[in-house]
């Protein structure tokens, strides 16, 4: 027992032997403690580190100043010896309460969540120290949530002599906890209403874009029979009134167009077709279309790809890739001021620029719009592929438009394996490029339909591998635990519950599912065109690293569970998919081994973040 620090002199009402010298009591009590007992004979913990009255005061200290803690001591037998000031304003129980009681005063009949006071002493003793949250009475009554450490003293030879407890009312950080957990969970139920609300929008435009077309393709037909004079022969007034009329309903078709490809993508129902192609004869296409204008405007349309780079051969969708190409070129004719110039270029490329976000060994093809308009302000960049943003986007603009051209081209580009990228300078121009699978055929030996060589998966074996993943979820569970817990090597894994050991790893397969699921808007798919989908995945495991390090797990142990999900991941392939398309079904497992190395990467990166004490990885 550790003496009380607050009776160092005699004892109240008991004078000393003489005026300045101490009491009988306590002149036996500091013999006493010089011999490295306590009152009780017991051996002192403090014994030999320090004074023993020294020791007993710096002790008394801490446990009478400290706020945050309530720190208090036992005997081997659990019953209280020592009840610091801390103790007394957490717990609220007086050292005249508490003092010669048995801990169990301090908890809940019959136990707390955390168990009972005998079963915590039970297992510091055993095993040195128990650490737990729980509730606990105060003398009122009432109950707090507390944080406990509960440590075993013992002597150099082994033999127990008390124990020591620190408690920290947890009560607002709980709260806070929960509030914190209430808002995520609102928050997630926000984004899912957010999902919901923006397809119902875009499924509307889809409708209501239809809708639109239909009196305009009737607008449009009129004035053609108007124009042939089939109801009269017209006068130069009317003439011009009518080419009016048909030059506006084309700009308001082209406008719904830009609607109903948006709502399209949106709606994961744009389809999108992989083949050989020629660059040439898509940089055709678009300056047929887009001639007309530049030349109205005074322009310099230098078209290079025909005179040098024509047989550049791409995999992708002609008419898609046209389409790009006519939005950047009448981007640049719109902004461009007259006697400005425009600069078609195209080429192939082992590796892209740092810029594009492409995925697979390449090599690349790209076509390059150049010109020299007004340029774009660097802040504005990232912005100009946002839906209904434009460079300009004041009321009294010059320039009209959806501001969905650039990211309905984004889109496309990304959903045929590309991207498109752009750099600019304000008052000198701006250049973008469209980058694409270069495909590695001679220009002669190209047809319709010739698909890709490699990378390209049907759309049912698409479906198929998000219905394996999500029937065999439970067993591929069940697996992944069973071996970690197993393995030897994975020290970390044996006193984890099974909940924090799957923790992560559904929401992971969930949305590895789904992002495949999601890519039958294309006739077939690529690593690099599942990239959109993959960002909730890189949150996942971000999260996931930083939790593995808190938990004490080594990077090596890491990078084992993600050999084991490998493993068990194609296990549950191979069960599930048809064994005759042996083919198909290695290409399955190549592409979601793709998602599960791009985790791996992120939460080794998230866990050595966390390891060097960076937060909010």
């Amino acid at each position: 027992m550790v003496p009380d620090p607050n009776r160092t002199g005699a004892p109240d009402g008991v004078p000393g032997d003489r005026p300045g010298e101490p009491g009988r009591e306590t002149a036996e009590r500091e013999a006493a403690l010089r011999r490295g007992e306590s009152r009780l004979g017991a051996r002192d913990p403090y014994a030999g580190m320090a004074p023993p009255d020294v020791a007993a005061r710096a002790f008394a200290a801490l446990a009478e100043n400290s706020r945050d803690y309530a720190i208090f001591l036992m005997d081997p037998d659990g019953i209280i010896t020592f009840w610091g000031e801390g103790a007394r304003l957490i717990k609220w129980w007086t050292k005249e309460q508490t003092e010669g009681a048995h801990l169990r005063l301090l908890y809940p009949d019959g136990g707390s969540e955390d168990g009972t006071a005998e079963s915590h002493l039970e297992e510091a003793a055993a095993t040195g120290e128990y650490t737990g949250e729980g509730h606990r009475v105060r003398s009122d009554g009432s109950t707090f949530w507390a944080g406990v450490t509960l440590t075993a003293l013992r002597d150099d030879a082994g033999v127990l002599l008390g124990f020591a407890k620190t408690t920290r009312d947890l009560t607002a950080t709980r709260a806070a906890g929960a509030a914190l957990l209430a808002a995520n969970d609102a928050a997630e139920q926000a984004r899912t209403e957010a999902e919901v609300a923006n397809r119902a929008k875009s499924l509307f435009l889809a409708t209501m874009s239809h809708e639109i077309r239909t009196p305009i393709n009737a607008i449009m037909g009129y004035a053609e029979l108007l124009d042939m004079e089939l109801g009269g022969p017209l006068t130069e007034a009317q003439r011009g009134h009518l080419t009016r009329i048909r030059t506006s309903s084309v700009h308001l078709l082209g406008l719904i167009d830009e609607v109903l490809d948006f709502s399209r993508i949106e709606a994961d129902r744009l389809a999108v077709g992989l083949s050989a192609g020629r660059i040439g004869d898509a940089v055709d296409g678009a300056l047929a279309l887009v001639q007309p204008q530049a030349h109205a405007r005074g322009l310099d349309l230098n078209d290079r790809v025909s005179a040098f780079s024509a047989d550049v051969t791409y995999w992708g969708d002609e008419e898609r890739v046209r389409q790009v190409l006519v939005n950047l070129l009448s981007n640049a004719v719109k902004f461009t001021p007259p006697g400005g110039r425009i600069t078609l270029s195209a080429g192939t490329a082992e590796r892209p620029s740092p810029q594009a976000k492409l995925e697979g060994p390449g090599p690349w093809a790209y076509v390059r719009v150049e010109d020299t308009g007004p340029g774009i302000d660097p802040a504005r960049l990232d912005a100009i592929f946002q839906p209904f943003e434009q460079v300009d986007m004041n009321l009294t603009r010059r320039h009209g438009g959806t501001g969905l051209g650039l990211t309905i081209s984004l889109r496309l580009a990304r959903l045929m394996g590309g991207d498109l990228t752009v750099n600019s300078e304000p008052g000198v121009g701006s250049t973008f490029v469209l980058w694409l699978p270069a495909a590695p055929l001679p220009a002669e030996s190209l047809s319709p339909g010739t698909s890709p060589p490699h990378g390209a998966l049907p759309i049912a074996l698409l479906q198929a591998v998000q219905e394996a993943i999500t029937l065999e979820m439970d067993r591929l569970l069940h697996a992944y635990v069973a071996r970690l817990r197993g393995d030897p090597r994975f020290v970390h894994a044996r006193g984890i519950p099974e909940p924090e050991l799957e923790d992560h790893l559904v929401s992971f397969l969930a949305d590895v599912a789904g992002t495949l699921g999601g890519a039958d808007l294309a006739a077939g798919a690529e690593a690099g065109s599942l990239r959109d989908g993959t960002a909730i995945q890189r949150t996942i495991a971000q999260r996931h690293g930083a939790q593995r390090q808190r938990l004490g797990w080594t990077a090596a142990e890491v990078r084992g569970e993600f050999r084991v999900l490998r493993e068990e991941l194609e296990a549950a392939l191979r069960r599930r998919l048809h064994p005759e398309r042996e083919g198909e079904v290695d290409e399955a497992v190549g592409l979601v081994t793709v998602f599960v190395d791009t985790a791996e990467q992120v939460s080794l990166a998230s866990h050595a973040l966390a390891a060097a004490g960076v937060e909010d990885v």
